[in-house]
This record gives structure tokens, sequence and C-alpha cells, in this order.
């Protein structure tokens, strides 16, 4: 059977809304993973209930994006959740990083000077 114009356009149109759906869920994903790491140095035991939790977050991601579509588990799913992660681990999170090096610089620079002018 074939489709039909309209039917081609709005399941597209579903496709996109996943995709985004998914989106912020693997940016969330990849906080997880990098909060766990950092985590696992520090106690091991919050760093594995932090894996846990991302963990969860990818399956329930993954079976949400399975059931709600009505047509399983797609590839414009998973890329919308891996996109999301590969966003974060390589964008955000370095800004972030170095965003949070700058302000603790200049943190430690003011309370340098206040404690030679007092």
């Amino acid at each position: 059977m074939k489709r039909t114009a309209l039917e081609v356009l709005f399941a597209r149109a579903e496709q996109g809304r996943f995709f985004l759906m998914l989106l912020p869920c693997g940016l969330l994903l990849g906080l997880l993973v990098t909060l766990g790491g950092r985590l696992q140095r520090r106690s091991r035991v919050l760093g594995m209930a932090v894996d846990a939790s991302a963990a969860l977050l990818a399956g329930a991601a993954a079976w949400g994006a399975a059931f709600l579509s009505g047509d399983g588990l797609r590839l414009y799913a998973l890329l919308g959740l891996l996109l999301g992660a590969a966003l974060w681990c390589s964008g955000l999170q370095p800004l972030l990083d170095a965003l949070w090096r700058v302000v603790r610089r200049c943190g430690r620079s003011g309370r340098e000077k206040e404690a030679g002018n007092g």
C-alpha cells in the first residue's frame, strides 16, 4: 500500500517530535554519566547510584520512545538520545568546566586582594 504525501508529512513531523523530545533526555544522560564519573572518585557508592540512575534514564527513554511512538524503537529516537549525550560531553560540559574555572579563579583573586588590603 502506497502512502500519500500527507501521511509521509505527518510521519516526519512525528519523528521530529520524538527526536526533539529525546534530545534533552540525552543531555541529562550525558550530565549523569559525567557526574557519576566525578562522584566515583570521591565516593564509590554515590558514583554507582548516579550510574544506576543514568542507566534507568536511558532505559526509560528507550522504552518511552518505543511504546509512545507506536512504531517500536526507531533510529531517529536513538539518534536524539545519543546526540543529546554527545552534545553534552563534547560541547556543553567542557564549556561549563572552563567557565567554572574562570569563576573560581576570579573568586580566589578577589579574596586575596581583600586579605592583602585588610
